[in-house]
């Protein structure tokens, strides 16, 4: 009885002060001037000026009436009395909240509308970019639809468009004191609800009196951080452009500036550099090499493990990088999984000649907040091979299979938590068929075995201290293991044992970071990272040479690399911003240390032209096994690697030019400079080998391999240039072309083309979409990309040394003199969207090298027929698909 009095008073008490607040409040004296502004702007405005929280239905109201008012030291009251009757509606306040309704003979409710046509709720959050915080009052415009439909963003941060029509559409953000934004050409689709996190920035300048229009077309970086060499990519992207096949690194190849390491695997070169510089991340923190069948020391593999239906919309830069990345030469795919929907259970099934997945999405519990997104795909060749009917010759068919999750638990107080992961195993069986008379080629006489597990997860939480401070911390774990057991055959068909090879790679990670944006012009980032690196190599292989086997790799242990990073972002004026950052790390095995200062400026010379500049020192670790390897001679002796090689660094340096027209065309052009130094080459004066030449840590089963010194330089010049129509009215285009210079130092100070100084790049990306069906619900869409490059350098071979000695054998003092013919690649895509009712079906062919055209990649010598042969890429490669999602 006591505790029931207790709380009849608390209420009591309660009330009374929030009848006391309300009367206050409404009776605040205020002066407003508004002329002919839409009713949201208004309420943006007295949200914002005046502290007044407004709850409404966005059907019920008119949103985009526009009202003029002018009183000068009324009450609150009085001026909401004056809103609400020229805008035909009544308001009550509740508590703190000031609930606006229609005048009961004005009922108008989107909800009891029955849709004409196949619609699709849209909804999502608005949040400020360089803080994370929620913003309410935001005015979001659905521009492609007549009559345009408008919705404001709650005290969440977040918004819903109801009924919206499957199709292209486009969104408009825009609120007082911010830049608005505008999301061009979304796809919305009847089987899955659009959900989006919009994030827009702050602006110096008072904009309550200023009109902006939102800017259509380009892709700009979501880290707010970067200035130059940097582009945002949707997931949409990795499906429309041909023969990407919903492979980011395959996608980035319409970019400028990057180019194909080999047609087969998805290795990219960037700005001719080694593909084992790029660097990628999943939800903030590195990862080990994210691909199916992936080699040791490599980026690439032949297929992505990450599925598009995982993604969310992520960056890709190319150079200058920001402070807080660390470890990365070449480029950073900074890839975000997307939330699964929160409110329903969602479905998807596709099934390809790559692969056949599914992935399923929801809330754990009705009405509760967290979700999960998890995805699950198989080989779908290997099934075929199953059931008797692969494509594939008898025992080479590819088996590979990978999971994907993303589980997301907000609290109330506590900030949000989730738990991200990837995990594959690929692998291959290539047995030589028992005919000795078909051996052309080492290869065709040997059984061969190779796997690939690689997996990286991570738990992430993120807290929003206020609306100006967040922190973000993560612990990840990151594995990769690799076996290849090769024997090779007799005549007799007697098997030797040719290789005994395991990699064991695992990197355990820490990663924290403190965003305080202190004003409009100042935002602060520092923060952490802690990696631990372990490897177990083991190698055991045949040295023809030496004529038994011969340990290559015997080293386990582990590694200490601590990184520490600080960035300030300074908004002069909304025309003018400079970034500078620092960047420090640690290498213990090596016991080595980095300072890399970073800077980048913007200048907005006018609406539609920018200038940018980026310049940094970079850095990024080499593979273990340059570290432990070690080559036995025919003397007997043995050389050893260099424990103590230290990373390889560079100076990264890029000015850049960016002028936006109407239609959202948009011209970029990037010229840049990069000094490498401190890079791994062989002390041997008379070998030239150099670590900007190699895709992977196989050079350690060289004959010419030696101890290695970071004594090597190198250099990449070029200009690259962009003119890019987004998608709009039905069809985009992308060009870039590219012109560059890539050279590399040995040991003496000697200039070599690298492997990668194609001289000049370019490619022409373009698409067509057709809308069909009834009230144009389907989308029929053809798309092609043209690829074209000069000749890759390589070296001529000794024949005469080569027989002697029975092993690939060049004249080293021409190494890369020669160059192979122009490559040159079309590639075909096509697809077909069909919306039903609560379910969306979508075909998809892509033809990678529609023409056939085999692309020569150098020469090798063929020990078996004693004769240099060519090296060509891969011919046609087609692939279907079918999705489903509901």
């Amino acid at each position: 009885m006591n505790n029931l009095k207790k709380i009849l008073i608390l209420t009591g008490i309660l009330c009374l002060t929030l009848n006391v607040w309300a009367r206050q409040t409404t009776a605040d004296r205020i002066s407003v001037n508004y002329n002919e502004q839409p009713l949201l702007s208004i309420l943006a405005d007295l949200r914002k000026n005046h502290k007044l929280n407004f709850s409404y239905s966005n059907t019920d109201i008119p949103l985009e009436k526009k009202i003029s008012l002018r009183l000068s030291k009324k009450t609150i009251a009085e001026v909401l009395n004056a809103i609400t009757e020229k805008a035909g509606l009544q308001w009550q306040q509740i508590g703190k909240q000031i609930v606006l309704k229609s005048r009961p003979s004005k009922v108008k409710a989107e909800i009891d509308q029955p849709p004409l046509q196949l619609t699709q709720t849209v909804r999502g959050k608005v949040i400020d970019k360089e803080s994370n915080s929620p913003l309410p009052g935001v005015i979001l415009r659905l521009t492609s639809v007549s009559p345009v439909k408008l919705v404001s963003t709650d005290e969440a941060g977040e918004f819903r468009f109801l009924n919206v029509p499957v199709g292209r559409q486009e969104i408009e953000a825009t609120t007082i004191g911010y830049r608005p934004v505008a999301l061009n050409q979304v796809l919305v689709s009847s089987g899955k609800e659009l959900v989006l996190t919009i994030a827009m920035s702050e602006s110096v300048t008072d904009l309550n009196a200023v009109v902006i229009t939102a800017k259509k077309g380009g892709s700009r970086s979501i880290n707010d951080m970067t200035t130059v060499s940097a582009r945002s990519f949707t997931v949409e992207e990795t499906s429309r452009y041909a023969a990407s096949f919903f492979d980011p690194a395959r996608m980035a190849l319409s970019l400028a500036g990057v180019t194909a390491g080999n047609d087969v695997n998805n290795d990219i070169v960037v700005r001719g550099n080694s593909s084992k510089g790029l660097q990628w991340r999943l939800e903030g923190v590195e990862i080990i090499n994210p691909n199916h069948f992936g080699e040791e020391g490599s980026s690439a593999g032949g297929i992505s493990m990450i599925s598009s239906s995982m993604l969310s919309t992520s960056d890709f830069l190319t150079g200058a990088f920001p402070a807080e990345y660390g470890n990365a030469l070449s480029g950073v795919f900074d890839l975000q999984f997307r939330k699964g929907n929160t409110e329903k259970r969602e479905y998807s099934f596709m099934a390809g000649v790559l692969g056949t997945e599914a992935s399923l999405e929801g809330p754990f519990k009705a009405g509760g907040k967290s979700s999960y997104l998890v995805n699950y795909r198989y080989s779908t060749l290997s099934f075929l091979d199953k059931i008797g009917i692969s494509p594939w010759p008898e025992g080479f068919t590819p088996v590979y299979q990978d999971i994907a999750f993303n589980f997301n638990f907000p609290t109330a107080n506590a900030g949000t938590f989730s738990i991200f992961g990837i995990g594959g195993n690929s692998g291959q069986k290539m047995d030589a068929e028992r005919d000795y008379t078909s051996w052309e080629v080492l290869d065709d006489k040997s059984d061969r075995k190779s796997v690939y597990n690689s997996g990286s997860a991570g738990l992430k939480h993120i807290l929003q201290l206020s609306n100006k401070v967040y922190l973000k911390n993560i612990v990840s774990l990151s594995g990769s293991k690799i076996t290849d057991d090769r024997d090779t055959l007799t005549n007799g068909y007697e098997v030797n044992v040719f290789g005994r090879d395991a990699y064991q790679n695992t990197a355990m990670r820490y990663s924290g970071l403190l965003n305080y944006k202190a004003s409009a012009r100042n935002t602060f980032r520092a923060g952490m990272i802690v990696s631990r690196l372990g490897f177990d190599l083991s190698s055991l292989t045949h040295k023809i040479d030496i004529g038994r086997l011969s340990m290559v790799l015997d080293a386990k242990g582990s590694a200490w690399n601590p990184e520490v990073y600080g960035q300030w972002k300074h908004q002069f004026t909304d025309k003018f911003a400079l970034h500078t950052g620092l960047h420090a790390s640690y290498f213990d095995l090596s016991d080595t240390y980095s300072v890399e200062p970073r800077l980048g400026l913007t200048w907005w010379i006018s609406p539609s032209e920018q200038v940018s500049l980026g310049t940094g020192v970079h850095s990024r670790l080499e593979p273990m096994a340059y570290y432990f390897a070690r080559n036995e001679l025919k003397d007997g002796t043995v050389i050893t690697s260099n424990s103590k090689l230290e990373p390889t660094k560079a100076m990264h340096a890029v000015a850049g030019y960016e002028r936006s027209f109407r239609g959202g065309l948009r011209f970029k052009a990037e010229a840049y400079y990069q000094q490498l130094f401190n890079v791994p080459v062989s002390n041997d004066p008379n070998a030239n080998f150099s670590s900007l030449n190699t895709a992977n840590a196989y050079f350690v089963y060289s004959r010419g391999y030696r101890q290695l010194v970071n004594k090597g330089k190198g250099s990449n010049t070029g200009l690259e240039l962009t003119l890019e129509k987004s998608l709009s009215r039905g069809y985009y285009f992308l060009a870039t072309s590219s012109l560059f210079d890539s050279r590399f130092k040995n040991i003496n100070g000697k200039v070599f083309n690298t492997d990668y100084n194609t001289n000049y790049a370019g490619s022409f990306v373009s698409g067509k979409e057709w809308k069909t069906g009834a009230a144009g619900k389907n989308l029929v869409g053809l798309n092609t990309k043209i690829v074209y490059t000069g000749g890759r350098p390589y070296s001529p071979i000794n024949l005469e040394e080569s027989v002697k000695n029975d092993y690939h054998t060049i004249y080293e003092d021409r190494v890369n003199t020669l160059k192979t013919s122009a490559y040159f690649r079309v590639d075909l895509s096509a697809s077909y969207r069909i919306n039903r009712p609560r379910v969306a079906h979508a075909f998809f062919l892509d033809i990678q090298n529609a023409m056939n055209r085999l692309n020569q990649l150098g020469e090798f010598y063929n020990s078996e027929k004693n004769k240099i042969e060519p090296i060509t890429l891969s011919g046609i490669i087609p692939s279907l698909y079918y999705r489903i999602e509901f």
